[in-house]
């Protein structure tokens, strides 16, 4: 009888899973289809067109096969383009990815009431919205009347073109990320730090670990995760950036920030070579998907 009462409760919770799980998938359905219609659709569509010579008329035109993306690989400026985005990811890891995990440890070893007021200090900077952000850098870093060679001639140093400097622009770039730093970053390391088990510090703490030891051998292992997930958010990132790089400088000076996507924007815009630009694209997101799934299985293997 037990056996049989059993049976049924198991069967009932079965089917009260199922039932929850297609509920579930019910409630998805539209955001999954609106994520289908404007994120992948337009992705396919582009790797779809990047085989043509795109005809505005008659779209989408004569089919190429591989010319495009023959030509972009015997395109010297390609590759510059790609070498820009490597120095971009260079200087942010660098000068801007490590403060944010810093800032958090350092958060995170406060009273609770400490805490919530620096947290709240550090967020601001993440909800400014980040083209006010680039204009008023910007003017900072103005050759003629900002506020950089100012300080630079207080100190007795000589004026520097900055953001028209090949050698000072891609410090210039980052450099607001270096000052002001914390915002979303600080609050997901600060998040994956309540997840570290307390028995840890304390067990450290008894067999007298400093606080750099904790740091070392407790913290940074128990948020290895989600460091990792910023790292190819930040690689990803890079690879995608064209909005603020057109603001900054526009890929200047004499094309030193001109990275890949920016080089398919001026194609499509000024040249009106879209098939070119599309190809260009597509081999970004090509790249990105590969590094990312690299990235993942890796840290899975792990």
């Amino acid at each position: 009888m037990k056996k049989i009462q059993s049976g049924h409760r198991t069967e009932k919770l079965m089917s009260n899973t199922k039932r929850n799980e297609r509920l579930a998938l019910l409630f998805l359905l539209p955001s999954i289809i609106l994520f289908a219609m404007f994120k992948y659709y337009p992705i396919l569509s582009g790797v779809f067109v990047s085989f043509f010579d795109i005809d505005i008329v008659n779209l989408p035109g004569d089919f190429c096969g591989f010319k495009n993306y023959i030509r972009a690989f015997g395109d010297t400026r390609f590759y510059e383009a790609i070498w820009h985005n490597v120095k971009f990811f260079a200087y942010s890891i660098v000068m801007t990815f490590w403060q944010p995990i810093i800032l958090a440890i350092l958060v995170n070893e406060m009273r609770r009431k400490s805490k919530t007021a620096f947290r709240l200090l550090y967020f601001i900077p993440a909800v400014v919205p980040a083209i006010a952000t680039t204009i008023l850098w910007k003017y900072f870093f103005n050759p003629d009347y900002g506020l950089a060679n100012y300080v630079v001639q207080l100190f007795g140093g000589q004026p520097q073109l900055w953001l028209n400097d090949e050698n000072w622009v891609y410090f210039c770039m980052n450099f607001p990320g270096m000052v002001v730093f914390g915002g979303m970053a600080m609050v997901y390391y600060l998040a994956a730090l309540q997840d570290v088990p307390n028995d840890l510090y304390e067990a450290s703490m008894l067999e007298g670990a400093s606080f750099v030891q904790r740091v070392r051998y407790v913290t940074l292992p128990g948020i290895k995760n989600i460091v990792i997930t910023q790292f190819i958010l930040s690689l990803t990132g890079i690879f995608g950036t064209m909005e603020n790089i057109l603001l900054w400088t526009g890929g200047g000076p004499a094309g030193e920030t001109e990275t890949i996507l920016v080089y398919a924007y001026k194609q499509a815009i000024n040249s009106m070579d879209y098939s070119y630009a599309i190809t260009l694209s597509t081999i970004v997101f090509i790249v990105t998907l590969i590094i990312t799934y690299a990235f993942q299985k890796k840290t899975q293997e792990e």
